[in-house]
This record gives structure tokens, C-alpha cells and sequence, in this order.
């Protein structure tokens, strides 16, 4: 009977020290969570060395031309800001700095931002400038209001008038003495009106001397100006077409996700194996990889939260280094598209009814009702020789 509940006993024991430890080792272990964490943040946190900008994601290479357009606008220093660019390893830096302009300008709807303005600044020092960068810095003109101008009133002339009396004949039955007082009258009569002559004639209102009289000049030839020559692109190829298919091009709202892209030479003729790439040096498809019957046709395939800034990356017919103009960001996702181009798709007829519409990229605006993830690009690049 002593050995059964000594048995209990220990078992009592046993059981209470697992409920012991499960009740300790929760606590325990959010206290080594806790200890981990103010390790790896505070006292050893870990630091990348020699990390590349070009490793970075799009927002943080917007930052570098944000703090080289700010350095810019303190120091007035293009080679100092250039060398603060060369960071990104793009192909071609001038025209990434016009691109993040543009950007910037497209998705701000405030006031006039200084870093954009930093940023247009820049961009115009490196020689790049757009009608968008222009309107944004420029100050608003003043608007013209006529106003109606008063007819003036005819002005009053004050003439002097002088009564001349008339003289009066006399009969010959008056005498001597009174002929010679008519006499001295009418000589009296006669200074006054040359006086009156000789005095001038006082007026408010001078009178205008005659106009001139144009002379007509004989016509003559006129000569004829030389047509001026249009001047060659800097870059070997250039960007004629660049615009997003509307709903119904593109299949509607569950169509297609792609860039479309056709490299021609400078008389229209499509060029086959033509090696794009885009701004961050990656190279992408080549002309012609979807059938001999486009040859100068290549496509990117476009997926949400992401897009390409597009470019000629190599022509092996060139043979050389070939240099191209860069497309603007072409993505899937309407906020990186913007509400100026899905209006001129027909996505939607008014900022109005895109505001409510589309996806903003910011929980909470927008109804997320247009295509997000379904839109298409075409663009077109020639050679300009």
C-alpha cells in the first residue's frame, strides 16, 4: 500500500515538471527571438560591400539621379553630377536621367516638386529636353484681358470772334464837322479789324498736319530659299512608333501581355537578327526568333509589376557598337502605364472615370476594374542609315 503511493507520488512529480517546462519554453523562446533580432539589427547588422547600383531595383536608381540632380542644383557641377550617374552602368545615362524626368513628371499631380525640378534641370545640362520638362518649369502666362477703351467727346474750339462794324454812308446834306467825325470813326473801325487780323486764333485742339502718302514700290522677284537638310539622328536607331494597343487590338482585358517590336532600316525593309536589350544592359529577343515571315519582329512578354525600358542592344550588320534610342517604361500595370495613355487607348474616356477605374498602385484608390495585367505595346525602331 506505502509502495502504490509512493509510485503516485513520483509520478505527480513527473507530470508536473513537463507542464513546468512547456509553460517555461514559450517564453524562452520569444526571449531568443527577441535576443536574435537586437543582435542581427543593432549590434551586427548585416552590410552589403561592393553592391552595384545597377543590382538595385527602379526605385532606389531614381534615387541616385535624384541626389545627382540635387547635388547639380547646389554646385552647378555637370562633371561632378556625371560622375554621381556613372554609378548606374546604364548604356546611356543622358538619356536615363530624361527618362526618370518624364516619369516623375507623368505620375506627380501636386505642385511643382523640387527634386523634379532638380531632375528637369539636369536633364536640360546634359543636353536633353521635352515639351513635358518645358511646361512643367516654365511659369504660367499671364492672359490678356481687353478692356473696353472710351470713345472720346469731341472737343470745343474757342475761336475768337470779332465784330467788325459796318460803316454807314451819309447823306451829302449833313455838314463838314460831322463827315469829319464819320471819318475818324471809320479810321477807328479800320485799326481794329487789322488788329483783329494780326492777333492769332487761340484753339484747344490742334489741328493734325496732313498724313504722308505711302508711294507704291514696283514689285520685285522675290528670291527663292534653298530647302534646309533635315540633320542626321546621334543615334543609329531611332524610335518612330511607340503607343499601347487598345482594349479591342489587344483581345480585351484578358488578351495579351506583351511589347511587339519591329526593327526596319531607313527605307521601311525589316531587319532580321537585330539584338534588343533594355536600359539595364540585359540583352532580350532578336528579330525574326518568331518565324521567317516576320523578320524584323521580336516580343517581350510583360507580366504585372514589372515592364522594360527597350532598346537596340546590337545589329551584326553594323559591324560594330551600335547606339538607339530608349522607349519609355512599358509595362502592364496602369500606373506605370498613366492616365494620359489608357485614355488615348480607350481604356477609359476621362481622368474622371480612370481615377475611379483603374489600379493606382495604392491600396484604397482605385476600383482595379481596367485590364491591370493585360495590356500591349507596339513600337517601331529604324535605322537612320
Amino acid at each position: 500500500m506505502g509502495m502504490q503511493r509512493k509510485r503516485r507520488r513520483s509520478g505527480l512529480k513527473f507530470d508536473r515538471r513537463i507542464l513546468i517546462l512547456f509553460a517555461v519554453a514559450p517564453f524562452g523562446c520569444l526571449m531568443a527571438i527577441l535576443a536574435g533580432l537586437f543582435v542581427t539589427w543593432y549590434l551586427a547588422p548585416t552590410r552589403f560591400v561592393n553592391a552595384r547600383v545597377s543590382d538595385m531595383s527602379e526605385e532606389y536608381a531614381q534615387e541616385i539621379v535624384i541626389m545627382a540632380a540635387a547635388d547639380y542644383a547646389e554646385n552647378e557641377d555637370i562633371d561632378r553630377a556625371k560622375e554621381i550617374l556613372t554609378r548606374l552602368e546604364v548604356p546611356n545615362p543622358t538619356q536615363y536621367v530624361s527618362l526618370v524626368a518624364e516619369e516623375m513628371i507623368r505620375t506627380n499631380r501636386g505642385t511643382v516638386d523640387d527634386d523634379i525640378k532638380n531632375v528637369v534641370f539636369l536633364a536640360k545640362a546634359l543636353g536633353v529636353s521635352t515639351v513635358s520638362m518645358v511646361a512643367y518649369v516654365s511659369p504660367p502666362t499671364a492672359t490678356f484681358t481687353p478692356t473696353d477703351t472710351p470713345t472720346p467727346s469731341p472737343t470745343a474750339t474757342n475761336t475768337r470772334v470779332v465784330d467788325t462794324p459796318t460803316p454807314t454812308v451819309l447823306p451829302q446834306a449833313e455838314t463838314t464837322e460831322e463827315a469829319v467825325v464819320d471819318d475818324e470813326a471809320e479810321t477807328e473801325v479800320q485799326e481794329v479789324a487789322a488788329a483783329a487780323v494780326d492777333l492769332p486764333v487761340p484753339t484747344d485742339t490742334p489741328e493734325p498736319a496732313p498724313l504722308p502718302t505711302d508711294t507704291p514700290v514696283p514689285p520685285t522677284e522675290m528670291p527663292t530659299s534653298e530647302a534646309t537638310p533635315v540633320p542626321e539622328s546621334q543615334y543609329d536607331f531611332v524610335i518612330v512608333k511607340e503607343r499601347l494597343l487598345t482594349k479591342d487590338e489587344n483581345g480585351g482585358c484578358a488578351g495579351n501581355h506583351n511589347i511587339f517590336i519591329d526593327v526596319i532600316d531607313a527605307n521601311g525593309n525589316p531587319l532580321k537578327g537585330v539584338q534588343m536589350g533594355d536600359l539595364w544592359n540585359n540583352p532580350g529577343p532578336v528579330t525574326g526568333h518568331k518565324g521567317d515571315d516576320r523578320p524584323g519582329r521580336a516580343e517581350y512578354d510583360l507580366y504585372k509589376d514589372g515592364g522594360y525600358y527597350v532598346l537596340v542592344k546590337s545589329d551584326p550588320s553594323a559591324g560594330r557598337e551600335v547606339t538607339s534610342e530608349v522607349t519609355d517604361l512599358l509595362s502592364s500595370d496602369d500606373w506605370k502605364i498613366g492616365i494620359p495613355r489608357l485614355i488615348e487607348a480607350g481604356y477609359c474616356p476621362d481622368e474622371g472615370t480612370c481615377n475611379t477605374l483603374w489600379n493606382s498602385g495604392v491600396f484604397g484608390v482605385g476600383n482595379n476594374s481596367l485590364c491591370w495585367g493585360h495590356y500591349s505595346w507596339e513600337v517601331v525602331f529604324q535605322r537612320t542609315w
